[in-house]
């Protein structure tokens, strides 16, 4: 296979500066062995999720994880920290069908419990973890109509909601910015950072996990190898690739992938006087009444975050600078939110990729007898991901099932045009969704 040209960067200061596990140490490269069961390159949601499973399935496996930069700090803890168990914008284009989004919750509904179990059984319960639901929140009239759609999809299934708005909404969030809210309590909310990170400090005792240890090569053979920046040649019986966007790079199917990069900010910690303005309001999240929209949490530990601003990510990172640009927008999201509190500073910022396909599905694929993939292909990415690691840990092994069989079927991303059109189409069509998106932003 062809070498790496691209590799994750690290830019802003993001979930992992609040991480409890910020400064836990993982094995150092010296360590590496020059043999073992599996491979799984990538330690974000889905690597997690492949080598636990992998150890699981097979407790005499030596098993290795290798991570291009420190974990948490890549794009799997640059998100806005939501697992949503119910189907997630179901109105999008190429959205699933009906009994597409059943089938994503009854799968939804077991990682969450599965990782949350994990949780609790390997000591970690201190890890940035809350059942606190989710608000869908619409500040514009004119997206009522997505709050009403997602309404019928959720009766359809038997999901229980709440409609919330006025003095009460109010109430709960803290803000009047928004005429009405959709909540359903099955999301957790995380610092997508510590739980990523607590998770790989606490993984099965044959699992080696290498931070900062980029795979520069995967070779196909038999047995396949991986090649590291050091010069290392490391053999297995089975390689499975969980890098994301980056998974091109590897030679690794076709070009599927658009990523879209956003930029999220929180405030430092509020006052016992500025909690005042947010009395008796406890941890919460909303995603926006438009794609386009600003997603904003209010953190246990007393800080708001706003995410918004899109771009594509062409060259699959962002910049000092572009980051820089990105806080007028994320400033006028949070001023607008919470006016009483607008003298508060921000304190992190950073920019982090959405790993999307044109259609918004997965890529979970076999490339060869011994070399597999997955990644996510949509915004709601953190148990779709996990989704995919878990069963192609179960692929790699034999292990047939009518889920796996499911998400095999439904991993079928629409191949990119070529460049120049492809930057100028999503460029395009991100700057119509923020035009279009107006109060939601």
């Amino acid at each position: 296979m062809r070498e790496v040209k691209l590799f994750p960067t690290t830019t802003g200061q993001s979930w992992l500066e609040m991480s409890a596990y910020k400064h836990h140490t993982f094995l150092p490269g010296s360590e590496i062995r020059d043999a073992y069961d599996y491979v799984v390159v990538g330690a974000g949601y889905g690597g997690q999720a492949a080598a636990r499973h992998l150890a699981e399935l097979h407790p005499e496996a030596r098993i290795a994880v290798f991570e291009a930069i420190r974990i948490g700090d890549n794009d799997s803890g640059k998100n806005a920290g939501f697992i949503i168990d119910v189907p997630h914008d179901f109105g999008d284009q190429g959205a699933s069908s009906f009994e597409e989004n059943k089938k994503y919750f009854e799968l939804n509904t077991f990682i969450i419990k599965w990782m949350e179990d994990t949780i609790k059984a390997r000591g970690i319960e201190d890890v940035d973890w809350d059942h606190c639901g989710k608000y869908l929140c619409c500040a514009e009239t004119k997206s009522f109509k997505l709050i009403d759609h997602e309404i019928d999809e959720l009766k359809r299934m038997n999901c229980s909601y709440e409609v919330v708005e006025g003095d009460e909404l109010h109430r709960r969030i803290g803000t009047r910015y928004y005429k009405k809210a959709l909540y359903t309590s099955g999301t957790v909310l995380i610092n997508p950072a510590d739980v990523l990170r607590g998770l790989f400090s606490v993984m099965p005792e044959k699992v080696e996990v290498f931070e900062e240890c980029p795979v520069m090569r995967v070779d196909e053979g038999n047995p396949p190898s991986v090649l590291l920046r050091n010069g290392r040649k490391v053999r297995a019986k089975a390689v499975i690739v969980t890098a994301g966007p980056f998974i091109p790079q590897f030679g690794i199917g076709s070009k599927v992938f658009c990523p879209v990069l956003s930029y999220g900010a929180f405030t430092r910690q509020f006052t016992e006087d500025e909690m005042q303005h947010l009395q008796g309001v406890k941890p919460w999240g909303c995603t926006a009444g438009h794609p386009a929209g600003t997603t904003v949490r209010f953190t246990r530990d007393r800080r708001i975050f706003v995410r918004n601003g899109f771009s594509f990510a062409t060259h699959l990172t962002t910049s000092h600078q572009r980051i820089q640009r990105a806080i007028p927008k994320l400033r006028r999201a949070y001023e607008n939110r919470f006016p009483e509190l607008r003298h508060v500073n921000f304190e992190f910022v950073y920019g982090g990729m959405i790993n999307m396909t044109m259609n918004y599905r997965p890529l979970m694929l076999q490339h060869h007898p011994s070399i597999f993939a997955s990644a996510c292909g949509e915004g709601a990415g953190v148990a779709k991901t996990s989704l995919l690691g878990y069963y192609i840990a179960e692929w790699v092994s034999g292990i047939p099932s009518d889920n796996l069989e499911f998400l095999r079927k439904i991993s079928t991303p629409k191949r990119l045009p070529p460049e120049p059109f492809l930057t100028v189409g999503a460029e395009a069509r991100l700057f119509y969704e923020e035009l279009n998106a107006k109060k939601e932003i």
